[in-house]
């Protein structure tokens, strides 16, 4: 039963703060949509939110490369 527990709780901790990073990447921009939009919240301000979340994504993950690729240059 100890061993059991150890997995789920590794997963746990593993699988939360992803899930809580997810939500605010994705409800953040949603709610930001909702605000700048207005009126009652739907779908448009979903796919706002999802869109931008995922413009956000890009734009970090183009950053990390480029710092990555510049680390590595540097070596």
């Amino acid at each position: 039963m100890g061993a059991w527990l150890q997995r789920v709780a590794l997963f746990l901790r593993g699988a939360v703060p992803l899930a809580l990073v997810a939500l605010g990447l994705v409800g953040v921009p949603t709610l930001l949509a909702w605000w700048l939009l207005g009126g009652p919240l739907g779908w448009r301000h979903l796919l706002a939110g999802l869109a931008s979340a995922v413009i956000l994504f890009a734009l970090w993950g183009l950053a990390l490369g480029w710092a990555i690729g510049r680390q590595r240059r540097d070596l």
